[in-house]
């Protein structure tokens, strides 16, 4: 595989990430969906800082936007920030166990649901609920999968 197609290797998992967002589920799971989004581009931005950070967190934050039909700019902004955060101290968070990268990751994905609250908040008035927040839960445990996944797919491709 040419460099090319490595590279596009990395938007095609994004573009399964934000499929699987938008998938339809059953209402009784549908509350509890984890942040794939936020799962893969975590995992992109630890592993390869230089191709995938605060822009293409931008970037797919609008077209998340877009698909959900929500308020334009809320998840971009969501996203940017926790991102930059990766970014920040990826050096640091590669070096961490599973259960440390799971914590921090519970941690960040508390923030992108806090901070899109509350941008909707400010814009029509919506109140939280528990409900909201369960992706804060099921987000982290799937951290260790999509981490084994992702680089399998990384290495086996060589996409640097």
């Amino acid at each position: 595989m040419d460099k090319p197609q490595r590279y596009s290797l990395i938007w095609i998992t994004i573009l399964v990430a934000l499929f699987l967002q938008i998938m339809p589920l059953p209402q009784v799971v549908a509350s509890w969906r984890p942040d794939w989004v936020l799962l893969v581009l975590a995992y992109w931005t630890l592993a390869l800082p230089h191709r995938v950070g605060i822009f293409t967190a931008f970037v797919v934050g609008l077209l998340l936007d877009v698909l959900l039909g929500a308020t334009l700019g809320v998840r971009s902004l969501a996203l940017s920030v926790v991102i930059y955060l990766v970014a920040l101290q990826y050096q640091k968070l590669r070096h961490f166990s599973w259960v440390q990268q799971v914590s921090i990751l519970a941690g960040l994905s508390l923030a992108s649901h806090l901070l899109v609250f509350w941008a909707e908040y400010l814009h029509s008035g919506v109140s939280l609920s528990w409900e909201y927040l369960r992706p804060v839960v099921t987000t982290p445990l799937l951290w260790p999968w999509v981490f084994w996944l992702l680089r399998r797919i990384r290495r086996h491709y060589k996409v640097k």
